[in-house]
């Protein structure tokens, strides 16, 4: 028989491959063909999951905290994979402070690519530890941002309480690069439900810093108004990567869901259109599941070609509904969430193990 592995990371435990090779093994061992697809809905991992094909590309960037880091991106032929998180990734971060952060890197990650050919960028916006608005991208790509003294202001998140005027005219030009954001984060940039209200506390922003923080993405978005940029704040999606997702938009980025783009990226409904069997999870499903993660992108191309689909995930939680073949939760009636944690690769052989029993 052959088996699809489509999964998305066990975050915290395991990456995409990790997961899927272990899975692959098992199933290989029990005799059948495994094909191996790890997937992202354009989170962490979206590197991971792009085919031998794509080259790797280092580069020397500002990193989130203003200080230089090694970020790479993969390419092939004009097209070109970045992920934010390479240049303003929390797990970047040494010591600094919320409003010491930049995405400036991650706008130089896009010259980059562009001067090794790229005419399409496709960039995952997950990790980041930024809450800048996309600031620090905006003056890396040629912006100009001065104080009421026509002093050219700094690219860290707290100098944006000091820009009386935004200018465009030297910004690169990109028009003739198509940027794709791949992004499942539907929040607005301002507001309750917005960039830094949701995801800032997860950045070290809290009680009346929050205020503090929003100000300062709502004084950016004034400025940048009135530079004469088009209004995508409301756009879903433009509260991803603390508002980097709105600055890509202003500057002309199209957002697309993460999971049908990458789907398409890696060409996994050609593999799923002859298989026996798909097996797809991540590491806690819920009620969100079903809002385009990946195993509800993987699921809808298995009921296109009426092949049945099994979710295998760390954890199973209450409010989850999905119409998968079988529904397996690493965490069960014998072993609680600690000890599946300390050893998740054990615990996805047994399950794997389990699943290949019950349907075979």
């Amino acid at each position: 028989m052959k088996f699809v592995i489509a999964n998305d990371s066990f975050k915290g435990t395991m990456d995409q491959i990790e997961a899927s090779e272990l899975i692959a093994k098992r199933i290989e061992k029990h005799g059948h063909k495994a094909v191996q697809k790890p997937m992202s809905d354009g989170g962490d991992g979206l590197l991971k999951c792009v085919g031998p094909e794509y080259r790797s590309v280092t580069a020397a960037v500002v990193g989130p905290e203003g200080l230089s880091v090694k970020a790479t991106y993969k390419i092939f032929k004009k097209t070109a994979i970045i992920e934010s998180a390479e240049a303003c990734g929390i797990h970047l971060l040494t010591e600094s402070l919320p409003g010491e952060r930049t995405t400036f890197g991650v706008g130089e990650l896009i010259l980059h690519a562009v001067s090794e050919g790229a005419e399409t960028i496709i960039i995952g916006l997950g990790g980041s530890a930024t809450s800048d608005g996309g600031y620090g991208l905006f003056k890396a790509l040629g912006g100009s941002a001065v104080d009421s003294e026509s002093t050219p202001v700094l690219s860290l998140n707290k100098h944006i309480d000091l820009i009386n005027r935004i200018d465009s005219r030297t910004l690169v030009d990109l028009s003739k690069i198509e940027i794709i954001i791949a992004s499942d984060v539907n929040n607005p940039l301002l507001g309750e439900s917005g960039a830094v209200r949701v995801f800032g506390p997860q950045k070290g922003i809290s009680g009346n810093k929050l205020n503090i923080f929003e100000g300062r993405l709502k004084k950016l978005h004034e400025k940048m108004m009135r530079a004469g940029f088009e209004d995508f704040s409301t756009s879903p999606g433009a509260g991803a990567a603390g508002g980097l997702g709105w600055m890509l938009m202003t500057l002309g980025a199209e957002i697309k869901p993460g999971g049908p783009l990458i789907a398409e990226l890696i060409g996994l409904e050609a593999s799923i259109s002859n298989a026996d069997y798909v097996m797809t999870g991540e590491g806690k499903s819920d009620a969100q599941t079903m809002d385009g993660k990946v195993p509800s992108v993987v699921l809808e191309l298995c009921q296109k070609h009426s092949v049945p689909c099994i979710l295998l995930s760390g954890q199973i939680h209450s409010g989850f509904e999905g119409e998968f073949h079988h529904v397996y939760g690493l965490v069960d009636d014998d072993y609680d969430a600690e000890t599946v944690m300390s050893n998740t690769s054990r615990h996805l052989v047994r399950k794997t193990d389990q699943i290949l029993s019950d349907i075979i």
